[in-house]
C-alpha cells in the first residue's frame, strides 16, 4: 500500500503531513508564492508513489441548497451542471450534495450547491500535481468534515452550530437534521486564548442574527452550540462564552474528541485542523471539488490495485485449488498403496487356497476352451417344441395320419438322416438343396425324421395312400421355413419291382408305415 499523505491547505500557506495508523506528522509548510511551489514541486519528487489528498480551509466557499426535480442518468448530471455554473461561474471547484428526495409534493431532490470560490488560490499546487504525476484523491472542504464530527460529538436535534478553531480562523457550520446548511470562516486577529474565545462568542452572535434574518431560526428560539476546545483552555471559554437565552453553548474536549476518532497525535491548543486532517484519512466525504484530469493518476493507481487485488485473489484460488487437488491425490495414492497391499494379500491368499485344489485332468487353458464352446452351443440350442406345433397343425389338416415316433436332432448338416430314394415318382424338396457354402456348413440345422402310420383301412387303396402321404407332406411345405422330403412310403414304388395284390389276411397285418425328412435352419 502507498503512503497516505495530507495537503491542508488555507489563505497562508499549504501543510504537508504524512498519515499512518493514526499518527499525524507534519513534514513541511509552502508559503503561497513561486519559491513555495518549487519547493512543493521537489517534495512531491522525494515522495513519489505516495497518495495525497488536499483539504481546503478558506474563507471564499459558496452555498446554496434548492430542489430541484428528480432525473437519472445523463439528465441528472446535465442538470446538476447547469446548476453549478449558474450558482459559481467561473471556478471548477464545486459539487453538488445531495439530501435525498423529499416526502411529499412531487417528492423533489433537495441538493447542497458548494463550492470554493477562488480557484487561482489552487491552481499553482494542482499543476505541481499535474506535473509530477501525484496521485491525488480529491480536493475536500474542511466543512464537508463536520457531520462525521458532530455524529459522535453530540446528540440527535434539529439544529446546531459547530464551531472549530483552525490555522485558518474561527470554523462555523451551521447543521440541520445532521446536514450541512452553510460554514463561515472568520479570521483571527491574535493568537491569545483569551481573545479567541471573545472572538468565537461575537462570531456566534452574528450567526444567530445571520439565521433569524434568513428565517433559518424562529424568533426567541435558542441555538445550540458546540465548541471544541483543548481541555486547558475550556475555563477561558467558559469565561467569555457563556450560556445566553438565544445561544446555548456546549464545550467538548478536543483531546476526548481526537481519542474517540482515533488520531494519536494529540493538537497542543485548541486549534482541531489535525482532528479533521484524521477524519479526511478515515472516512472522506462523498463529494470532492477536483475535476477529472486532476485526478487521472489516482483512478490509475485505482485500477491498478484493483487488478492486483484481482490478480492476488485469483492466485490465493489458484493456490487453494492445487493444495485441495494435492490433498486429493495424496488421498488417492494412500488408497491405491493400500488397495494394491490388499490385491498383493489376496493373491496370495488365492494361490495358497488354490495349492490345495485336487489336480485337474487338463490344463486351465483347455477347460476355458471348452466352457466357452459349451457356452457356444447352449446359445445356439433351441426346443423343439416350435417344429412339434408345425407337424401338429400338419396332422390337424390330414387326421388320417398317426405319428409312431419323430427323431429330432440338432445339425450342422442339413441333410442329416435323409436316404434317397431310387423311385423320381417321390414327392421332391419344396426347394432345391444348393451346395453348402463356409457360412452356411457353420450354421445349425433343426432335423426331424417323422415316423407315420396310415389307418389299416387303406391297406388295398394304395393311391389313397399315396395322396395322404403327399397331402401331409404339403401341409408341412406351408411353412417356408421347413424343408421336407419324403424318405419312404407305406408301399414299393420303385421301378424295378412289379406290383401284386394281397390276401385280406396279409392287408390285415401289414402296417401302413411312411417316414418324412423335415430340416429347418436356426
Amino acid at each position: 500500500m502507498p503512503q497516505q499523505r495530507l495537503l491542508y491547505l488555507d489563505s497562508d500557506r499549504l501543510s504537508a503531513s504524512l498519515w499512518h495508523g493514526g499518527t499525524l506528522r507534519e513534514e513541511g509548510h509552502f508559503p503561497h508564492d513561486e519559491s513555495g511551489v518549487a519547493a512543493f514541486s521537489e517534495y512531491l519528487a522525494r515522495h513519489r508513489g505516495s497518495n495525497y489528498a488536499m483539504l481546503a480551509d478558506i474563507p471564499d466557499e459558496g452555498f446554496q441548497i434548492e430542489s430541484l426535480p428528480h432525473a437519472q442518468g445523463a439528465d441528472r448530471n446535465a442538470l446538476l451542471t447547469r446548476k453549478l455554473g449558474q450558482y459559481f461561474y467561473g471556478s471548477p471547484l464545486a459539487a453538488a450534495l445531495s439530501y435525498g428526495r423529499e416526502k411529499s409534493g412531487r417528492r423533489d431532490e433537495k441538493f447542497l450547491f458548494t463550492a470554493l470560490t477562488r480557484p487561482q488560490l489552487f491552481e499553482p499546487w494542482l499543476a505541481a500535481l499535474r506535473a509530477a504525476e501525484a496521485q491525488l484523491s480529491g480536493v475536500y472542504s474542511l466543512p464537508l468534515l463536520g457531520a462525521a464530527l458532530l455524529a459522535k460529538l453530540a446528540p440527535a436535534g434539529d439544529r446546531c452550530l459547530l464551531i472549530s478553531i483552525t490555522r485558518g480562523g474561527i470554523r462555523q457550520s451551521f447543521f440541520e437534521n445532521g446536514q450541512l446548511k452553510f460554514s463561515r470562516l472568520s479570521s483571527m486577529a491574535s493568537t491569545g486564548a483569551a481573545e479567541i474565545a471573545a472572538s468565537c462568542a461575537a462570531e456566534a452572535a452574528k450567526i444567530y442574527q445571520y439565521l433569524l434574518s434568513q428565517r433559518l431560526l424562529a424568533r426567541g428560539a435558542p441555538l445550540p452550540v458546540i465548541a471544541l476546545v483543548h481541555p486547558a483552555q475550556t475555563g477561558i471559554f467558559l469565561e467569555h462564552c457563556k450560556n445566553m437565552e438565544e445561544l446555548q453553548v456546549t464545550f467538548r474536549d478536543l483531546h476526548a474528541a481526537c481519542k474517540t476518532f482515533g488520531l494519536k497525535t494529540l493538537p497542543q491548543d485548541s486549534r482541531s485542523e489535525s482532528l479533521y486532517l484524521h477524519l479526511l484519512a478515515q472516512n472522506p466525504p462523498r463529494v470532492q471539488f477536483a475535476q477529472p484530469q486532476e485526478r487521472r493518476f489516482y483512478r490509475l493507481w485505482q485500477t491498478r490495485a484493483w487488478l492486483l487485488k484481482g490478480g492476488a485473489l485469483a492466485l490465493l484460488g489458484c493456490l487453494l485449488f492445487a493444495g485441495r487437488e494435492a490433498v486429493n491425490v495424496m488421498e488417492a495414492r494412500s488408497v491405491t498403496e493400500a488397495l494394491l497391499q490388499q490385491a498383493e494379500v489376496d493373491t496370495q491368499k488365492y494361490h495358497a487356497i488354490e495349492k490345495t485344489f485336487p489336480p485337474m485332468p487338463t490344463s486351465t487353458d483347455n477347460l476355458r476352451a471348452v466352457i466357452n464352446r459349451f457356452e457356444e452351443l447352449e446359445k445356439r440350442s433351441t426346443s423343439v417344441e416350435p417344429l412339434y406345433l408345425l407337424v401338429s397343425r400338419a396332422l390337424g389338416e390330414v387326421p388320417q395320419v398317426d405319428i409312431e415316433r419323430i427323431q429330432w436332432q440338432l445339425s450342422s448338416n442339413p441333410g442329416e438322416g435323409l436316404k434317397s430314394l431310387a423311385d423320381p415318382r417321390l414327392s421332391a424338396p419344396s426347394s432345391p438343396q444348393p451346395a453348402a457354402t463356409s457360412a452356411s456348413a457353420s450354421a445349425m440345422h433343426e432335423i426331424a425324421v417323422i415316423h407315420g402310420l396310415l389307418p389299416a383301412s387303406m391297406a388295398a387303396d394304395q393311391r389313397g395312400q399315396l395322396e395322404t402321404v403327399n397331402a401331409f407332406a404339403e401341409a408341412l411345405r406351408k411353412n417356408p421355413a421347413l424343408t421336407v422330403t419324403v424318405q419312404r412310403m407305406p408301399f414299393d414304388i420303385e421301378s424295378g419291382k412289379s406290383l401284386r395284390s394281397s390276401s385280406e389276411t396279409e392287408l390285415s397285418s401289414m402296417q401302413l408305415q411312411f417316414v418324412i425328412h423335415l430340416s429347418r435352419k436356426l
